[in-house]
């Protein structure tokens, strides 16, 4: 039985690629020592499996198994658990769908389609209204079906542009019209010329109703009813409901709403379609535009000189002001003989209605009515925070949004959102606060402590004398300050500061970490960044750590060696094969030997003891190393001839990591690019101790970086920019100073004081002109 806790991965497809190929969600079951481990190996598991998905489309999600959490056979795919499962996205786990529950069928987002795909659906089914269910069929005229007449219809309107770009309707009709002309036996390029035929023709109509309506100046509608006014209460929301009405592409009657049409209008509402979006946002800031009829609003729509007027907004206003001021007609009047015409400016005039008054005009007592407001409901998802900041959320609906921030949480963006949930949200209020310069910090606490500051302390605070001593011993300061010797900047870098923090531990600590302190730092030249192999970090060369035990310790297997405890195999994932059918996948099938057991992957795991000698007394640690013998990757199953071997090289890098060989690496220190700048430095001077040649170049750089930094520091034009160059190089200058000093060359150490003094001062003279520039300027 194993011991381990037993972990469950459930990988979630998206959307886009269930509308794609169909792909369901599967599970796994596995064994793992911690939630680390298992998200690591379920990412391997993922990809062995399915290696021809890009894991970016599926979401998983790994936890410990709990009671109520469905999961198969451990350590086997299971795709048919989940169908009775929904995925619960907010709590990232499944539930169980209820039996009496009706299923929905779900829509399609026919607008977030693929042009040809689109297409297809037209061909098939000649609505934008699907269901999923629907989908696959009309992907067959893309694959299998595309040799049929439909197929070939696809294709021909595939390959004509003008007809892609065009509204669902209109593609509908160039469908419908080559159905009707051409004979089924027809293939894609007799069937494109016959589109070309319709393009032109329709375009010869647009022109000629164009021109038509300049020469006669007259609203043509299709209105067959009589308009009587409108039966629902109008506002801001009618009034886009209207314009989308408006925008649909066949014969409309504004005297009556069609429920389709009224469908296909909030449709292109909710997905804020861009001749939809303009047209509203010049309309509605219209003066009084809820007082006009609706007729008026169907004819300025639909009576426009050319259907792109609304990409140009000049253009589009100018004709809406003429529109209206031509044939806007009120709400509830006779249309032409009691109303009056618009004026030039979009304005109207004085006039009485059956219905209502619109004035021009307000007596001084009652105030004007401000225009009502478009309000839109927004779509989810919505994320949210505590006012702590300590937990994040995700609210599919806008109520729940609203009963979380009623309870005291803070809505926040998604990119907030997925910043915090991935650890690398910095707030921008702490990094404000952690900007304050040292000096401002004492400026605080001397203030604190009673004394007087500038800019701080009160100046008519009568507990403050000011004499013309004081004055006289400013100016002394000041005129003192140039010549006066500067302290040396006291640089705490990284590196330092951990064996700061070392040496001020007791005694008794201190002895234990002997061994920890003398081989905790690694050269970098015996370091590799690693990224793209499913680990990223650094690895660190196992030669070089069994050199550094020799160093300590002395000859492996004299003063220090390991001896091998467990060496075995342990099954892993059940090896499978893709199943095809008509050339679209379908599945996988297990692999199973002669006598019909299944098949397993192979990993080869290594259990040593390394025992060691010091002075005094002697020691062992236990560690495990592992390998992938036998696994299965893209180009078939492949067996590495060498995992003995690397499970050792693991196991042992393992152990000595205990001791403490090459911790900055553990601890995370080679994360940090100061350390790793600091560390290089270091390293480089102790490999140069040897070589004259070598010493008198890395001090000729650091001059010429000297003298590069002290330059840029003189024409920085931001205090951060000057504050960030020089601690960069103060790190430097401070790992080579105390170099020097440890080797006795305080010659140098001198120098090198000397050299960061200047460069300290000139960071101050350019900070305070920088401020003294802003003070004036503001």
């Amino acid at each position: 039985m194993n011991d381990k806790p037993l972990f469950i991965l459930y990988a979630i497809p998206n959307e886009n690629i269930v509308e794609e190929t169909g792909a369901v969600k599967t599970t796994i079951a596995f064994h793992a020592a911690n939630l680390r481990q298992a998200r690591a190996r379920a990412t391997m598991l993922f990809i062995e499996q399915f290696h021809d998905v890009d894991e970016e489309q599926f979401e998983l999600v790994v936890c410990e198994d709990t009671p109520g959490l469905p999961h198969g056979e451990i350590d086997c795919w299971d795709d048919q658990l989940l169908a009775d499962y929904d995925w619960d996205a907010e709590n990232g786990l499944p539930v169980l769908r209820e039996e009496d529950e009706e299923e929905i069928p779900q829509l399609v987002e026919f607008d977030k389609l693929s042009a040809t795909m689109k297409i297809a659906v037209l061909v098939k089914y000649m609505t934008t209204e699907i269901t999923k269910d629907q989908l696959p069929a009309a992907l067959e005229l893309l694959q299998d079906e595309a040799s049929t007449f439909p197929g070939h219809i696809v294709e021909a309107v595939s390959k004509m542009p003008p007809i892609v770009s065009m509204y669902p309707e209109r593609i509908m009709e160039a469908i419908a019209y080559v159905v009707e002309k051409c004979p089924t036996n027809k293939k894609w390029p007799e069937i494109k010329a016959q589109l070309a035929t319709w393009l032109k023709e329709h375009e010869k109509e647009r022109k000629e109703a164009t021109g038509e309506a300049d020469r006669e100046e007259v609203i043509t509608t299709s209105s067959t009813t009589a308009y009587n006014g409108r039966t629902y209460e109008h506002n801001y929301r009618t009034l886009n409901k209207e314009i989308a009405y408006a925008l649909w592409s066949g014969d409309v009657d504004p005297a009556k709403t069609d429920p389709s049409i009224s469908r296909w209008a909030d449709g292109i509402i909710k997905d804020d379609r861009e001749d939809w979006k303009r047209w509203s946002a010049c309309i509605v800031t219209r003066e009084n535009i809820l007082t006009f009829d609706r007729p008026t609003i169907f004819g300025l729509v639909r009576n426009a000189p050319k259907p792109d007027i609304y990409k140009f907004p000049g253009e589009l206003n100018a004709y809406i002001t003429d529109y209206l001021a031509k044939h806007g007609v009120i709400e509830g009047g006779d249309n032409e003989k009691e109303q009056e015409p618009q004026n030039a400016h979009g304005t109207l005039a004085d006039a009485q209605t059956a219905s209502g008054s619109v004035d021009t005009q307000h007596p001084d007592s009652e105030p004007e009515e401000a225009p009502e407001e478009v309000v839109t409901e927004r779509q989810g998802p919505f994320y949210y925070r505590t006012a702590a900041g300590d937990k994040i959320g995700r609210a599919n609906k806008l109520p729940k949004l609203q009963e979380v921030i009623a309870q005291g949480c803070i809505e926040i963006s998604q990119e907030e959102y997925q910043a915090r949930k991935t650890g690398t949200y910095n707030d921008p209020v702490n990094q404000k606060q952690g900007s304050e310069t040292s000096d401002e910090v004492g400026k605080q606490l001397a203030a604190g402590r009673g004394e007087y500051v500038e800019g701080i302390s009160d100046k008519n605070d009568p507990k403050w004398v000011h004499t013309e001593q004081d004055a006289s011993n400013e100016v002394e300061k000041q005129e003192n300050y140039a010549n006066a010797e500067q302290p040396v900047v006291d640089f705490q870098s990284v590196g330092a500061s951990l064996e700061k923090d070392l040496q001020e531990k007791p005694e008794h600590a201190q002895d234990n970490l002997k061994i920890w302190r003398s081989v905790m730092r690694t050269d970098p030249r015996f370091t590799k960044q690693m990224t793209g192999t499913g680990f990223e970090g650094t690895s660190i060369n196992a030669e070089y750590m069994i050199m550094r035990a020799t160093e300590i310790f002395g000859p492996i297997g004299s003063r220090w060696g390991f001896e091998i405890l467990e060496d075995r195999m342990i099954p892993g994932a059940p090896f499978s094969e893709p199943v095809y059918e008509d050339k679209k996948f379908i599945g996988n099938r297990m692999l199973r030997d002669g006598d019909g057991t299944l098949l397993f992957e192979q990993n080869h795991s290594l259990k040593i003891r390394l025992w060691y000698q010091t002075e005094t007394d002697e020691g062992s640690v236990h560690a495990y190393g592992a390998t992938p013998y036998m696994f299965k990757t893209k180009h078939g199953i492949k067996c590495d001839g060498e995992a003995q071997k690397k499970s050792l090289t693991d196991a042992l890098k393992k152990a000595l990591s205990l001791l403490g060989f090459s911790a900055d690496v553990w601890l995370g220190l080679y994360d940090l690019p100061e350390y790793q700048a600091e560390n290089s430095t270091e390293f480089a001077i102790k490999n140069a101790s040897d070589k004259a040649e070598d010493v008198t170049r890395l001090r000729n750089e650091l001059d010429e970086k000297l003298t590069r930094v002290a330059n840029t520091i003189e024409n920085a034009v931001s205090t951060n920019e000057a504050k960030k160059v020089f601690d960069t190089l103060a790190r430097e200058v401070e790992v080579h100073r105390k170099a020097a000093e440890a080797k006795g060359d305080l010659e140098h150490a001198k120098y090198l004081s000397g050299r960061l003094r200047r460069l300290s001062q000139i960071k101050d003279q350019r900070i305070k002109t920088l401020t003294e520039n802003q003070e004036q300027s503001a």
